[in-house]
């Protein structure tokens, strides 16, 4: 009987598990929101196109992109010159700093660079905030899989300092989140920089399809909605741009045309708010 019955089971999880591969029923990626995330959406649904998410280790977003796992990176890239020698980026869409996050308990020890120097620091690999703890030379110093890891270090007390996107560490230090016992040190930024979307190398139809659609999209309105939903209304970089399709060869072309021939663009990205996490 015993046995009838556990064959009965695992006949209707088997039944469940394709009913629901059937239906489509909820993923990952279905969960997905933020700015960057609904930002792809509308510039695929514009160029006609579908999107995909794929959820990559940051550090290891060279060779997703290289090795065509993804097509996009798009997930509030820094824009910097090594970046603009290695990829083919968008016009800048997004203004940003590198900010020092800090338990409230701390606010009076730390207080500025010279303060700070002899602390421990967290940061994302691969991150603009590894760029800024080389840059002053910090000694003590962890890189981890991403931005959030450095701001639940600081939390814990295993750090003394994450280096952070100000987009990301202004909306986690909030008082109505779990990390509102930390807060940004004030007036001190390490560096201005804006966010770009990156393709492949010479990939320049791409770019250029994207940066028609987000002209196209600022517009209409449709970011501006977006960015007050997300309390980024402010930081949205000018986006105007003419395209320049005609002008480009079959092998800049050659990127967007592969990208129409399978329907879709993938896009790479990491989880934090509030560019990509997932909705409760």
């Amino acid at each position: 009987m015993k046995k009838k019955i556990i064959i009965a089971l695992l006949l209707c999880m088997v039944t469940l598990t394709s009913v629901c591969a059937f239906a489509g029923c909820t993923t990952t990626e279905d969960r997905l929101i933020g700015f960057d995330i609904e930002l792809a959406e509308l510039v695929a649904k514009d160029l006609g196109v579908d999107v995909k998410f794929q959820l990559i280790k940051w550090a290891s977003k060279e060779t997703e992109l290289s090795g065509k796992s993804i097509d996009l990176i798009w997930n509030g890239l820094t824009i910097n010159d090594d970046r603009l020698e290695q990829f083919s980026i968008s016009t800048p869409y997004m203004n940003n700093k590198q900010i020092a996050v800090i338990k409230k308990s701390n606010s009076s020890k730390y207080t500025d660079l010279d303060s700070i120097k002899d602390a421990k620091f967290a940061y994302e690999e691969g991150s603009a905030g590894q760029d800024v703890a080389e840059a002053n030379n910090f000694k003590n110093k962890t890189g981890l899989e991403a931005q959030v890891d450095a701001l639940m270090e600081v939390k814990a007390g295993t750090s003394d300092i994450a280096l952070l996107d100000s987009v990301l560490g202004n909306f986690y230090c909030k008082s109505d989140s779990d990390f509102s016992d930390l807060m940004v040190i004030p007036n001190l930024e390490f560096s201005v920089e804006q966010y770009g979307i990156a393709a492949r190398k010479g990939d320049l139809g791409t770019i250029d399809k994207i940066n028609t659609s987000l002209a196209k999209l600022q517009a209409n309105g449709e970011i501006k909605k977006l960015a007050e939903k997300y309390g980024l209304d402010s930081e949205i970089c000018d986006l105007s741009y003419e395209s320049k399709w005609d002008t480009l060869s079959e092998e800049e072309k050659a990127g967007w045309n592969y990208i129409q021939e399978k329907g879709n663009f993938i896009v790479g990205y990491t989880l934090y708010a509030p560019i990509a996490y997932e909705k409760d």
